[in-house]
């Protein structure tokens, strides 16, 4: 993982004709995408909708969009609010990197790990009460690894509270014109003690906060697509819930509690190519659920399937939504006259 954010920093020195220090591997100004942040859906895309029916999909509910206009090109059910689960934590991994953008703290900070975080269940890093931990490791695990009490002591971190970061991921939703079915009850996807009030949002919502990661920060993407991460206190490697990133050794990874429930391998033949992220997604309520992205020939799709049968089935599921849609991209552009090499 230092790997990824070193070469990062040598695409800005390269930029820039300037050095920048090595000494942390992260560089949050890499992920900057817009000067001014897109707030609505407002281009026009170029390619024309698919037909409803042009895609069978075994999930509940099911978007895919045009990544680079936030156009939905399809859907199944959209409109339907459902638990997210985890993929709500791409709305906590955009407010903190918004906020360590805007200079209200440091990658390299240490957060003190408070009762409320050490106690989370679900996924985990195990973090323990009163001990700390860099900004960066937390934002590593929770990104790739799903880990619930990361999610919660980097809300703490930028809000100082959990229940203040949460007012901020719903105004948040407001001003990305999420539906009024959106909302988020907690910081890492949970259910509530009352199932009554987990966290909603639709497919479509879920593809509009995904649409807004990658447009804002469109070099989250090389996070993401890491198989793995070690955090920096320790040389055990953890594992990407994301079982569409091809890893050499998945075996030798930790496995958290959602991965635990993942325990899917591809064989790399089988694997869509071009996939990059996102974020994966389960509760009991909510099934198994995802968000993908992939990139081929410069056109880059967002997939999201909500309440699938089986952590398997989400992600093939996913992946069958991506290729219909490059293949109608490609159709229409042969047709068009514009082949894409």
């Amino acid at each position: 993982m230092r790997g990824f954010w070193t070469i990062v920093k040598i695409c800005i020195a390269l930029a820039f004709l300037a050095v920048i220090s090595t000494e942390h591997p992260f560089d949050v100004s890499t992920f900057t995408g817009h000067s001014q942040k897109m707030t609505g859906l407002s281009e026009k895309s170029t390619i024309t909708p698919m037909g409803t029916e042009d895609i069978d999909t075994e999930a509940e509910a099911a978007v895919l969009m045009d990544a680079d206009t936030g156009n939905v090109l399809w859907e199944r059910n959209a409109q339907e609010p459902l638990p997210p689960a985890s993929m709500s934590k791409m709305m906590t991994m955009y407010l903190v990197l918004e906020s360590l953008e805007n200079g209200e703290f440091d990658l390299e900070d240490h957060v003190e790990i408070s009762e409320n975080a050490a106690g989370t269940g679900g996924a985990s890093i195990y973090l323990r009460e009163n001990s700390s931990m860099e900004v960066a490791d937390l934002f590593q695990a929770m990104s790739l690894a799903s880990a619930n009490d990361a999610a919660v002591a980097l809300a703490e971190h930028t809000a100082g509270s959990e229940d203040n970061f949460i007012e901020r991921m719903n105004e948040k939703a407001d001003e990305f014109g999420l539906s009024a079915h959106a909302n988020f009850m907690n910081a890492s996807g949970l259910p509530h003690e009352n199932l009554e009030f987990e966290s909603r949002m639709t497919a479509r919502d879920t593809a509009i906060v995904g649409y807004h990661l990658l447009a804002d920060y469109p070099n989250i993407t090389e996070l993401t697509e890491q198989p793995s991460f070690t955090l920096s206190y320790e040389n055990q490697e953890w594992a990407n819930t994301n079982a569409l990133i091809a890893s050499e050794d998945a075996e030798d990874v930790e496995m958290g509690a959602e991965q635990v429930e993942l325990d899917v391998e591809f064989e790399s033949e089988d694997l869509l190519a071009g996939v990059d992220g996102l974020k994966t997604g389960y509760t009991r309520m909510g099934g198994y659920s995802f968000i993908g992205t992939a990139e081929q020939q410069d056109q880059r799709l967002i997939a999201v399937v909500m309440r699938t049968d089986s952590a398997e089935e989400r992600f093939k599921e996913t992946q069958k939504i991506l290729k219909a849609g490059f293949d109608f991209v490609n159709e229409e552009s042969l047709m068009a006259g514009d082949p894409r090499e």
